[in-house]
């Protein structure tokens, strides 16, 4: 599992898992077609859902309901509200993701139920989500 935009100014209290301050990845020319991208991280297998709303942390231009929640494409997985910082700002993402997403053609492979509650569980562990063994996903 690779982790995408989890930048540091979205989540300061958890520095081992937002690292990358978001200023580092702003960019005025991409190497992307922001529309597909966009699609395609709006079109990730939700794996963790957090309700609460985001707020842009660069311009304060935009809000995103449930922007802190986290989907996959069965390898790497990336925050809701990545796609308006994508669609925004043109923010720069790791080549080997953007590799990734062009050898699907900007459409988010099917992935197996077991491999999705597997990285929901590790996603909760990388937000500092106690287990509890008696609730959400269950890998088996």
């Amino acid at each position: 599992m690779q982790s995408v935009g989890f930048f540091r100014e979205l989540e300061p209290d958890n520095p081992s898992t937002f690292k990358e301050p978001i200023k580092d990845s702003l960019q005025c020319d991409v190497s992307y077609a922001r529309e597909d991208v966009a699609r395609y991280l709006d079109g990730g297998h939700p794996i963790f859902d957090i309700m609460e709303s985001t707020v842009d942390v660069i311009g304060n231009v935009f809000r995103v309901p449930g922007g802190s929640s986290v989907m996959t494409d069965g390898e790497f997985v990336w925050r809701t509200d990545l796609s308006s910082y994508v669609t925004r700002y043109s923010i720069r993402l790791p080549e080997e993701f953007l590799k990734f997403m062009q050898e699907k053609q900007f459409k988010v492979p099917d992935v197996p139920r077991t491999r999705l509650l597997e990285l929901s569980l590790a996603v909760g562990r990388m937000l500092n989500f106690r287990d509890n063994p008696g609730a959400g996903p269950q890998a088996k």
